[in-house]
C-alpha cells in the first residue's frame, strides 16, 4: 500500500483539488475515496482541505471517507485537526473545529478551544461554533455553553443569531426573554427560527411574541408561528 501510496498520491491530489476548485462535488468526492483508500492516513491532509467546500448537504461520500479515517487514525486526526483550527484561512479553521468536535463528541477536553471560536473574527466560525454548543458537545460546560449561545443571539452577523437562535430550541430556562427578542430581529430567517425555539414554551411573553408573528411581513414567518401556537408542535 505504501509503494501504491507514492505512485498514486500526487496525481490524485492534483485531480482532487482541480476538483474541489471546480466546485464538482460529485468528482471529488470519488477522488477523495480512491486517495483514501490507496494511502489512509497519508490521505487526511488533503481530504481536510477538500472538506472546506463539503457542508455534508450534497448527499456524496467525502465526509464519510473523512471519518472513517479518523476512526482509523485518531492521533494523526487529532493533530491535524488541531492544526487546522490555528490555520489563517476561517474555512480550514472550521473544518478543525468539525474535526475536534467528532474527536471530543461530549466536549470533555476541547470545549474551552472551541468555545473560545465564539469570537472569531470570521462570522462562518463564529455560527459553527453555536451550532455545535447546541449539539452534545456543549455538555461539556454546560452553563458556558448557554451563556455563549445567549451573546451570538445579539451578534452582528445574522447567521451567527441564526445558529445561535436555532441552538437554543425548545427555550432552555434562562432563554425566553433572549428569544423573545429575537423575534423582533430585522431578518427574517432569525425570526423564524425564533418562533420555532419558542414553540411549548409556557411563558406568558413567549406566547404574546408568538402571536405577534403570526401577522409578520414574511409568509414563513407567520406559518412557524402559527404552528408554534398549535400543540403538539415538532420540527419543521
Amino acid at each position: 500500500m505504501f509503494l501504491q501510496c507514492l505512485r498514486l498520491r500526487p496525481e490524485l491530489k492534483q485531480r482532487l483539488a482541480h476538483y474541489v476548485a471546480a466546485d464538482d462535488s460529485f468528482a471529488r468526492d470519488q477522488i477523495a475515496h480512491v486517495l483514501a483508500g490507496a494511502c489512509g492516513e497519508a490521505a487526511l491532509p488533503a481530504l481536510l482541505r477538500a472538506r472546506v467546500t463539503d457542508r455534508n448537504d450534497d448527499g456524496d461520500t467525502l465526509e464519510l471517507d473523512v471519518l472513517e479515517l479518523f476512526e482509523e487514525w485518531p492521533e494523526t486526526s487529532l493533530r491535524l485537526s488541531l492544526d487546522c483550527v490555528a490555520s489563517g484561512d476561517p474555512g480550514i479553521r472550521r473544518v478543525g473545529l468539525w474535526g475536534l468536535c467528532i474527536i471530543d463528541f461530549g466536549g470533555t477536553t476541547y470545549f474551552g478551544l472551541v468555545a473560545d471560536a465564539a469570537s472569531d473574527p470570521d462570522p462562518g466560525v463564529r455560527a459553527d461554533v453555536m451550532s455545535t454548543l447546541g449539539t452534545i458537545f456543549g455538555t461539556g460546560d454546560p452553563s458556558r455553553a448557554q451563556a455563549i449561545l445567549i451573546t451570538g443571539t445579539s451578534d452582528a452577523a445574522p447567521e451567527v443569531r441564526r445558529a445561535a437562535v436555532m441552538a437554543l430550541w425548545g427555550a432552555p430556562e434562562g432563554t425566553v426573554d433572549v428569544l423573545v427578542a429575537r423575534t423582533c430581529d430585522a431578518d427574517r430567517d432569525v425570526r423564524y427560527w425564533a418562533a420555532w425555539a419558542l414553540s411549548g414554551s409556557p411563558a406568558p411573553q413567549a406566547r404574546a411574541a408568538l402571536e405577534r408573528l403570526m401577522t409578520d411581513e414574511d409568509a414563513n414567518v407567520r406559518d412557524a408561528a402559527r404552528q408554534a401556537l398549535a400543540p403538539p408542535t415538532g420540527w419543521p
